[in-house]
Formats: C-alpha cells, structure tokens, sequence
C-alpha cells in the first residue's frame, strides 16, 4: 500500500533512520580492510623467460616404428608448470642455492645448467635419480623426513606459467615475501624446464637406438633374415648353377599381382554388398507392404452411422435419466447403440480392407533388395572371371622352370629384406646423432631480475575495494534490518505505508501522562491541531460519534482518547468521554473515580444513564466508565441496548469519544464501528508492528459505510513536533 516515491527516496530515508547502524558497519568493514593491507607482509613477483621448440627432425620420424616416445611441446609443458612435483622440485633448488650461496642467474647456457642439476645440486656420484637426489637434500637440510611430501601451503613462492600464443615462449612467475627468493625461484623454474627437455630429448633418444638396435640385432632380426637370405640365394647359385631370371616368369608374376589385388579387392566388396543386401532385407521384413488410406472415416457411410450412434447415445441418456435400467426402453435403446457400433466397426474392417496404399519405404528397400542382389551377381561372375585368369596363369607359370621361379622367390625376400635393413641403418645413425650432439628443445631467453617493487599487497586498490565493499555491506545491513524490524518506523513511513492520512502526531510525555488535563505546551498544541483537523473534517459530514482504537495493546489509544475529549470540551462543546474497553477500562483513573456503575451495568439494566455518567473535572466534559468487566463483552456492544444508548446521548451532547479495545485483538471494534460517525487509528512510531497496524485499517475497511478518517502517531519525539520559539516554555527558557 505505499504511495508511489522513487525508490532512491526510500533508501536514503531507510539510511538516515539506520545511520547509526550504517556508520558502524561501514567504519568497520573499512577498518578491517586497513588492518589486513598495512599489516600484511609484501609480496614480490619476478619472472623469466623460456622457449621450447616443437621437436623436429631425426626424433620424431622414429614414431614409424611405434615405440610410443614422448615429444614436449609448449602447451604439455606449460601445463606441467601447475603440477606438485614440478613446484616440489623448484622449491628444492631454491632451498639449496641459498643454503650453498648459489647464484642461479649465472646459469643460462646449456652446459652450465647441465653441470649445475648433475654436479652442483646433486653431489652424489652418478645419480640414478637426479630429482630425487635435490629432493632428498633439500629435506635434509630442512631437517624433515624426505619420504614424506612437503606440503604445498608451506613452500614459500607461488610459480605461475603463461604459454604466449603461437611464439612457444612460456613466461614463468614467482612469487614470494623477498625479493631474493622470487628471482631465485623464478629462475629455478626457468633451469628445471631447460634441463628436463634436455633429458627427456636425451631419454627419447636413448630408446629410439634401443628400439632400432633390437629390431637389428636382435635373434630373428632383419640382419639375421638377411644374412639367411644371402646365403639362401648364394647356395641355390652354386648348387643349381643357374644366375638369369625369365622375363616371362617377370611378367607373369607381375601379372599375377596385380589380378591378385584386383581379386582381394573384389572380396572386399563383395562381403560388403552382401553384408548390406542382408540388413537391408532385414529392414524389407520389418517395413509393412501396405498403408492404410488416411480418408477411412471420411466416408460417407461411416459418418452416417457415427450421426446415428451419436442420436441414439443422447436418447439413451435421455431414457436413463427418466426409467432404471432394466425399462424395455431402457433395453430397446442399449441394443440400438450397440448394434450402430457394430456396423461402425465392420464397416470400418471393410473400408480398410480395400483402402490401403503401397508403403513408399517398403518400395525404396524392395527396388535396393533387387539393386544389391544384382550387383553381387555382376560382382560374383567378375571374381569367377579373375579366378579362371589366374588359374590360366599359373598354368603357365608351370610350364616354367622351377629353378626360375624359386631363384625369382629368393631375389624378392632379398630385396625386401635389403630395403628394410637399409631404413633402420639410416634411423640408427640419426638417433645415434641426436643422442651425441645433447641438445634439447628448450632455450632460456630471459633470466629473471632482483625485482624491487611489491606487487602485493596493493594499498590503494584494496583500500578502494573496501570502501566500495563497505559501503555495499553497510547498505545492506541496512535493509536487512529493515526486512527484520517490522515495526513502524515513522509517522510519515506509517502514513504511507497504510495509506491514510497522517492526522496528528502527539508527542512523547514523560511527567503527567496520567493527568486529568496536560501542562506541557507542545503534547496540549498537538491536541488543538488534531480537534482542528477533526472540525475541519466534519464539515462535509457530521461528526458526533468519533471511535478511537489502535491496532495492538499500548499503542496509547487511552492515552490519546481522553485528552483529545478535554481538548473539545475546552472549546466549549459539551463530550461524553466513553470507556467502551470492557476487557481492559483505563479511563477511570484519570478522574480518580469508581469503575462501576458504568457501560456494562447500563447494558445489563443494573443502573440508569443518569447513574453512570460522571461530571469530570473539565468543565462540558462527562465520562461513562466501563463498569464491572462482564464474561461477554462483544454480545454486550452487539445488543439493541447499546445502540438505544448512543442514540440518546447523541441527543443531549455535541459529541461522543468511544475508546474501543485494539482491533487486532478483539472483534469489539468492528462492532463499534457501525454506531460511530468517524474513527481514528492510534499508533506509536517505532513499537507498533507494520503488519499488526496494516491488518487493523484493512479489518475497519471491511466494515459496512466505516469512515476512516486516518491514524494519530503517539509518544513522538518532541523535537519533531514542537515549534520551539513559538511555545511559551521555550521562550521563557530562551529569555
């Protein structure tokens, strides 16, 4: 129910009324980002450069063989950069280099950074395992167990490595509280990735010639195949004595290739044709021949007797609805509806019987049945005409010598054999070149400087994101303290929340509360401004009945009622102050008199009107106490009894103040509103609960032809309401 206000309106108001909150929030927030960013140790960032190189050459081709060897290339390298044993291992070396003063800057070419892992990192005589050496001192001089792993949070730099795009430069960052150990680990980074390649090229190589050594070699290997061929060929030579091959026999046996391969060929297509001529059949079994014509029940005899079926449907529900079921109409209609089902279905059956289509999918796989079949019938005499080629060959073929086709037999396995020792001779010798030359693919292009400003932590940036994140944290603690307090924050907030008219705002009384009439300026100004705006409300409909209630206990509706009545009787209107709160009365205090008689007695006809109102000790002011609390206050309010009553002090005085109980708790105000002429809601600023204050103006709302004029906001603070000057107390004060 709020009125339309920007919503930046709403926030600044919510702001202003948290500030308190809002300062504390962001003062503490801003506080905290301080004293992490001044008192957090700097971070120092120094970085170097390296290149890898894909692997090219010699290495490479051994891949013929599939042996599997690994190849580096920046992209794997650069991802093994996030690895443990890779932060392990530069961890390590930095840990050394500064307990043996190593330099590692000076360390930039090939040699040196070989002698640097082999001889001065790892002094052990030979290592088997370098890494594992440098790891095992580095825990050593640490003085920690060395089978156990260094956890990643205790190392004291952070490596990152960047792969530059298309360059094969890897840029690799090292972080860490001084600036010595950023540089060192940064360039042990930069060592262990020049050294590794290095290794891993040399390891590739090492298994490229133990790879082609054993194809060699080995028992069984192409040196020994061709050793035996030689000597093959040499003893059929000497023992035949025949030197010359047949050009015939060198014709024919190339003939006899290549019918050889066209006939491999046909036996593959062959498999294949019929492996698809047997799933197409398989798909020909599934599809159905036929279709049934979609225009079955547009036929003019079907949807006759589907018209007939639905008429003798609706007489038969018409039937059923006047006799039971076993009526002979009853019975003559069943069999009429089941009869025209039968002859639906039947003549449906026929209809489908000689309405059906030729399905299109069974045709295609029909027509590529006939397709494949005769294509493996053409293929089949094709491979019955190579192989009557062939035997015709080889027909030929034994009218030669046998001597020329076992000296042709023996040049061919020599000559293959020959062409393949030739091949793994020529990769030998490359391998064995890669491994003498001990050249990696991974170059250092730029060792890492002492850097010498922080990089962290950044003051000005974080002091920024403080403020920023203060400011959006105080904000919303802010609203959520709005969200959690439910209360009613304002008299202005109040007003537009329920969306009513604002109509006086009383402030806070501390000494008198409880007095027959105020003394104090500013709550007895506020009591004339709001019996003005009820005169001026009552100018276009009389008020005489005016019912004061609020929507929970201690709002101050007793408060607010009994000196608004003595406000209008001081301006010289005759009121009757009634206490129509059956279940709590409070107003007999202010005057010091006895409860009863009083309202419930006059209800109940125990006493007369005369007897039960009360002259009180403000002139033209009458009061009608509550009287003794009876068991059923609402059926008292209810009755004929109490409207005859109002009735006749509407005559005899110029106006009636009802104090009604709250209207959250009790239906009495609902009731009481149907006899009053105009009703005030009285609420406190920061007690009164936003929903228990919307439920009470919707519940009067709901009351036939109620007149809401608007709400009082009570006990407001004083320097919100008074005029200071303008009050006699402060100008004496003043003066």
């Amino acid at each position: 129910m709020y009125r339309e206000r920007s919503v930046l309106v709403h926030l600044v108001d919510i702001l202003r009324r948290r500030r308190a909150y809002v300062a504390s929030c962001f003062a503490l927030v801003l506080l905290g980002t301080a004293l992490v960013t001044f008192t957090m140790s700097p971070v120092y960032r120094a970085k170097a450069i390296v290149q890898i190189e894909q692997p090219s050459g010699f290495v490479l081709r051994t891949d013929v063989f599939g042996a599997g060897f690994t190849r580096t290339v920046p992209q794997e390298q650069a991802e093994m950069l996030d690895t443990y044993p890779y932060r392990s291992l530069v961890d390590s070396i930095v840990i050394i280099s500064e307990k043996e003063g190593i330099l590692l800057s000076e360390y930039k070419t090939s040699e040196k950074i070989r002698t640097l892992f082999e001889q001065i990192l790892c002094k052990t005589a030979d290592p088997l395992d370098i890494e594992g050496c440098i790891l095992a001192r580095a825990a050593q001089i640490e003085q920690r167990n060395p089978s156990v792993p260094k956890e990643e949070e205790d190392f004291e730099q952070d490596i990152q490595g960047r792969l530059i795009e298309d360059t094969g430069l890897i840029e690799l960052f090292a972080e860490a509280r001084s600036p010595r150990r950023a540089q060192d680990a940064a360039n042990a980074a930069a060592l262990l990735v020049v050294w590794q390649n290095e290794r891993l090229r040399k390891e590739e190589a090492r298994n490229t010639v133990r790879f082609i050594r054993n194809q060699l070699e080995a028992p069984g290997g192409v040196k020994q195949q061709l050793a035996e061929a030689d000597e093959k060929l040499a003893s059929f030579q000497r023992e035949k004595a025949f030197l010359d091959a047949n050009e015939q026999i060198r014709a024919l046996m190339q003939q006899m290739v290549e019918l050889s391969n066209r006939q491999w060929q046909g036996n593959l297509r062959l498999t294949d044709l019929r492996t698809r001529l047997a799933a197409t059949r398989r798909r020909l079994g599934q599809e159905p021949s036929t279709l049934v014509s979609p225009t079955i029940y547009e036929n003019p005899t079907v949807q006759e007797i589907k018209k007939q079926l639905v008429t003798a449907e609706a007489d038969l529900l018409a039937l059923q609805a006047q006799f039971t079921d076993e009526h002979p109409h009853v019975q003559s209609a069943l069999a009429r509806v089941e009869s025209l089902r039968e002859r639906l279905r039947q003549e449906a059956a026929r209809i489908e019987s000689v309405q059906r289509l030729p399905n299109p999918v069974h045709q295609e796989l029909y027509k590529n049945v006939a397709l494949l079949s005769a294509d493996i019938v053409g293929q089949e005499a094709q491979m019955r005409a190579l192989e009557e080629t062939l035997r015709s060959i080889r027909q030929q073929m034994l009218a030669v010598p046998e001597l020329e086709k076992q000296l042709t037999r023996l040049l061919r396995q020599r000559q293959a054999l020959e062409k393949r020792y030739l091949f793994l001779m020529e990769r030998l010798q490359e391998a064995e070149l890669t491994q003498a030359v001990k050249l990696g693919n991974a170059r250092v292009v730029e060792l890492a400087q002492l850097p010498g400003k922080r990089v962290k932590p950044r003051r000005i940036l974080n002091m920024l994101m403080g403020t920023v994140l203060g400011a959006l944290l105080a904000i919303g603690f802010a609203l959520l303290l709005e969200q959690i307090d439910r209360r009613v924050p304002s008299a202005q907030q109040a007003s537009e929340w329920l969306n009513a008219p604002l109509l006086g705002s009383i402030p806070a009384v501390r000494d008198g509360a409880e007095s027959p009439v105020l003394n104090q300026p500013a709550a007895v100004e506020a009591f004339r401004n709001l019996r003005t705006t009820l005169r001026l409300s009552s100018q276009s409909a009389p008020i005489h009945a005016l019912m004061v209630t609020s929507p929970s206990p201690g709002d101050g509706k007793t408060f607010v009622s009994r000196h608004l009545a003595v406000s209008i009787a001081q301006s010289g209107q005759r009121v009757v102050l009634i206490d129509a709160d059956l279940r709590l009365p409070m107003q007999h205090r202010f005057e010091g008199i006895p409860l009863s008689p009083g309202l419930s007695n006059l209800l109940l006809g125990e006493s007369k009107l005369e007897e039960c109102l009360r002259q009180a000790s403000v002139d033209n002011l009458w009061l009608l106490p509550a009287g003794d609390v009876p068991p059923n206050p609402t059926e008292l309010l209810e009755s004929a009894r109490m409207e005859e009553i109002l009735t006749q002090l509407r005559e005899q005085y110029d106006m009636l103040i009802m104090d009604v109980p709250p209207v959250e708790m009790f239906a009495d105000a609902r009731v009481l509103a149907l006899h009053s002429d105009a009703i005030l809601m009285v609420l406190q600023p920061g007690a009164t609960l936003r929903d228990a204050a919307l439920h009470a103006v919707e519940t009067i709302h709901t009351v036939p032809e109620a007149r809401f004029l608007g709400i009082v906001a009570n006990r407001v603070p004083v320097s919100t309401n008074s005029y200071g000057p303008y009050h006699p107390s402060v100008r004496r004060r003043g003066s």
